[in-house]
Order: C-alpha cells, then structure tokens, then sequence
C-alpha cells in the first residue's frame, strides 16, 4: 500500500503523534505500507498517486484547498487525522475575526503581497473534498491511528467509537450543591469524583470516546478535541444549550449562573470550539 502524509494548515501535532506510535508504527511499515509522500520527511516536488493519503491540518489558504483537491484526485482512500482536518479544530478561533482585522494585527510590518493567499475563514477538509475517514484529537492518540491504519492495511473496516468519554474516565458521578464553577488551577481535584461534580468545566460527556480519556484520568478537563457521538451529532442542535444543561444538573447551579460563569472561565474558547463540532459533515465514518 503506497501511502502520502499531508500537511495543511496546522501545528504538526498529529503527525508528531504518528510517530509516537513507535515500535507498532514500525510493525506497520516492515509490512505492506509504503510512505511514497510526506514533505514533513522528504522533499518531492510532485504529489504521486496513492492508495491511502493521510491528511493533517485544515484549509486556511488556497494553496491548502488546491493540494487538497490534488491529493483527493490522485488517492483511493483519503483519511482525515486530527480536529483540524476533521472539523477546523483550534486553528478555526481566527474564525472569530475578520480576515482583514488578522492581517493587520498579525502581519503589520509584512507586505501583503508576501503572504500566502487565504481562504475567507478556516475551514476542515471536508468542505472541498470527500473524506473516507476520521481520525478526530488534538492530537488523535496514537493508538488509535495505529488501529485505523492497521484495518486499512488489512482491508478491513476500521473500528468505530460511538460512546462518551464518560464511560473511560471512571470517575463517579454525583449532583452536589455547588455555589460557582472552577478553573482547574484554581482548587485541588478529588481523582474519585466527577470534575463536572466538582465544578470543573470538563465536557467529557459530550465528547467522542476511544481516547482512553486521558486528561480527566490525569485530573485535567477534557475539552471535547474528539467532538461529539453519534448520538449528539444527530439529535442535539444546541450543543453549548446542552453543556449547561449538564452542568447545572451535576453542580447544583442554576442555568444561567453556569452560563455566566461559563464567560469568565479561562478554557471557555475550548467550548467555542465544541459548539463548531455540529456543523461539520463528519457523520458517517469518525473513528
């Protein structure tokens, strides 16, 4: 299988991530997996036509949507890694601003003239082209990359998540009567109870299982990078209606308190960017 590894408007987190993988990432290439493209790696001037193309990062310029579509043309199966490629990710908060306000802020002493071309708002990959497969995270964990590219090797279809974090953080849920919510900085954790319980602003259970939930096993707020279930996706319309929902429920805080206090919370942009979750076309194939 000749593979491409592809770039767009990102960090190089994912593939970073990738890579992490280690001795199983090798276990993939001794066998039938042929990375033939990656400018990350290699300098090749042309894009060759492949059987699998991973895509990290989301279309900001037109230099990304012109590769994009080349790269699409020229692959059978394409695979979107990453909340950037899957639904604009982190890189979407420019989203926020003018594109003009951006230039003149960012690139005050750049011509113009110099900069790359750009798109008029960010957006995944899945705006321009037909993706088979997503890999959603911020970075997706590694072994989760490695299953999905170990079933695509094998012709298989890779493994689907369809739960909430919920269900691998472990921690207990209880309501409790809570007077205002908390930054995770703030105040020491209970590794036994819910955040949510606890008044931390953690969104595990509007969030995509198959992470292993990692961060709120660590004491730290999950922040939704896997987007939403299926479940949510299809049936809720307000997610950030239903986020408060859940919190008022869990802390004991009246709705519009949990709004309030959701605005002066340090990792509220975290929520601006789960509220983008249902308006991506990533409905039929996320990992």
């Amino acid at each position: 299988m000749k593979v491409s590894i592809v770039s767009l408007t990102c960090c190089a987190g994912c593939v970073s991530s990738f890579l992490n993988a280690g001795e199983a990432l090798l276990e993939i290439l001794s066998g039938n997996f042929e990375v033939v493209y990656s400018p990350t790696f290699a300098d090749l001037k042309e894009v060759p036509s492949v059987d699998l193309a991973i895509i990290e990062g989301g279309v900001g310029t037109k230099d990304d949507e012109n590769l994009i579509r080349e790269v699409r043309a020229k692959s059978k199966i394409l695979v979107a890694l990453g909340i950037c490629a899957t639904h604009g990710g982190i890189t979407s908060l420019g989203n926020m601003f003018a594109l003009r306000e951006l230039l003149e802020k960012e690139y005050s002493l750049v011509e113009k003239t110099q900069l790359p071309e750009l798109e008029d708002l960010m957006y995944p990959i899945s705006n321009f082209v037909d993706v088979d497969y997503y890999i959603p995270g911020c970075p997706p964990m590694p072994f989760l990359i490695v299953h999905t590219l170990k079933s695509l090797v094998g012709g298989k279809e890779p493994p689907r998540n369809q739960s909430v974090v919920c269900t691998e953080c472990h921690r207990k849920i209880i309501p409790a009567k809570l007077d205002r919510l908390y930054g995770v900085y703030e105040k020491e954790s209970d590794p036994t109870l819910c955040l949510v319980s606890q008044g931390f602003v953690c969104l595990g259970s509007l969030t995509r299982d198959g992470c292993g939930a990692p961060c709120p096993r660590a004491g730290f707020t999950c922040f939704g990078c896997r987007g939403p279930p299926d479940s949510m996706m299809y049936r809720v319309r307000d997610m950030y209606g239903f986020l408060i929902k859940v919190i008022a429920y869990r802390t004991g805080i009246p709705s519009e308190t949990v709004k309030a206090e959701l605005y002066r919370n340090p990792f509220i942009f975290h929520t601006f960017i789960f509220s983008k979750f249902q308006r991506s076309i990533a409905r039929e194939k996320v990992i």
